[in-house]
């Protein structure tokens, strides 16, 4: 099915914006139904060794990954906010581009961000 949607698409016989659109409406609904049956089938899982095979599939409980938060900690909250404030200084002074080279205020060479671009993105949305 996919590949005749993809097939169409590619000679000419679909609009790809429609088929695209389409696409999105079931990748929205297999996400669903994926999370729905998540739950059921870890607990399953756990009841197996970490790894293990079942009806030709290979399965592999992971632990989740363990993440901190500094938020509470007044220290990190004050160099967070210097953070900040340097990457606008820097921001600025590209912003700037060749015109001028920007300084701080002890007169030091304000060294310029390495700017990278992420892919466009097309937003559907059922109306």
């Amino acid at each position: 099915m996919f590949e005749d949607i993809k097939n169409n698409v590619l000679n000419g016989n679909q609009d790809p914006l429609v088929a695209y659109a389409e696409l999105k409406d079931i990748e929205r609904e297999l996400k669903s139904t994926i999370d729905e049956v998540y739950e059921a089938a870890i607990i399953e899982a756990k009841k197996e060794d970490k790894t293990f095979q079942l009806m030709g599939y290979k399965f592999e409980v992971r632990n989740g990954k363990t993440s901190y938060s500094f938020k509470h900690i007044q220290k990190w909250n004050d160099l967070n906010d210097q953070r900040k404030e340097f990457e606008e200084i820097c921001k600025t002074a590209l912003k700037m581009g060749n015109k001028i080279q920007m300084a701080n205020e002890d007169g030091e060479a304000i060294d310029l961000p390495t700017v990278t671009y992420s892919k466009d993105s097309l937003i559907v949305k059922k109306v």
